[in-house]
C-alpha cells in the first residue's frame, strides 16, 4: 500500500490506465465502425488496423528517444494531447479513411504513454519493489481496458445496435476530451522528476 502513496507510481498508473482505455476505445469502435457499419470483413478491418500497430511501436520507439530530452511530465501531456488530435479526427471527419488516419495518430500518442506510465512508475521505486510496482502498473492496464470498453459501449450504444454513426461520432469526440483533461491532470501531477 506505501507504494500506492507514491507520486510517481500514481501517476504511472493514471497514465497506463488512459492509454489503455484510449486504445481499447480505438480498438473497439473501430471494429464496430468497420465490420457493423461499413459491412468490411475480419481480415479487412485487420488490416486497416495495421497503421494502428505501426503507430503504437513508432510512438514507443520515439518516447523513448525524447524521454530525456523534453522530461516525462511533457512527453506525458504531448501524448495524451496527439492521442486526442487524433481521435477528434476519426470523430469528425467519420470516413473510412479519416478513422484509419485518426486512429492511427491516435495509436502514436498512446504508443507514447504506454513508454512514460512505465518510466514514471518504475522509475522511482528500489529494485526490490519493481516486480510489485510492475504489477500494480499491470493491474491498472487491465482496469483501463475495462473502462474503455464500458464507457465507450455506452456512449455509442445508438450507433453499435443501428445504422446511425452518430454514437461513433459522440464516443470518439468524448475520447478525445478525456485524453485532453487527462493531459492537464498529467500537467499538474507529474512531478518534474521522478529518481
Amino acid at each position: 500500500m506505501e507504494l500506492l502513496a507514491r507520486q510517481p507510481v500514481v501517476v504511472g498508473i493514471f497514465l497506463i490506465f488512459m492509454a489503455t482505455a484510449l486504445m481499447v476505445a480505438v480498438f473497439f469502435l473501430g471494429s464496430f465502425y468497420f465490420q457493423q457499419h461499413l459491412g468490411y470483413n475480419p481480415i479487412l478491418t485487420g488490416l486497416l488496423f495495421l497503421p494502428v500497430a505501426i503507430a503504437t511501436m513508432a510512438g514507443a520507439n520515439a518516447a523513448g528517444r525524447l524521454v530525456a530530452k523534453l522530461g516525462l511530465r511533457a512527453l506525458g501531456a504531448t501524448g495524451l494531447l496527439v492521442g486526442a488530435a487524433g481521435l477528434a479526427l476519426a470523430g469528425l471527419l467519420l470516413s473510412p479513411v479519416a478513422a484509419v488516419i485518426g486512429v492511427a495518430i491516435a495509436a502514436a500518442g498512446t504508443g507514447v504513454l504506454f513508454v512514460v506510465a512505465s518510466a514514471t512508475a518504475l522509475g522511482s521505486v528500489a529494485p526490490e519493489e519493481a516486480g510489485v510496482a510492475s504489477g500494480v502498473v499491470s493491474t491498472f492496464h487491465e482496469f483501463g481496458a475495462s473502462a474503455g470498453a464500458a464507457v465507450m459501449s455506452s456512449v455509442a450504444a445508438v450507433s453499435l445496435t443501428g445504422g446511425t454513426t452518430s454514437g461513433f461520432t459522440a464516443a470518439l469526440v468524448v475520447a478525445a476530451g478525456a485524453a485532453v483533461v487527462a493531459a492537464v491532470i498529467t500537467t499538474i501531477i507529474t512531478p518534474r522528476t521522478t529518481t
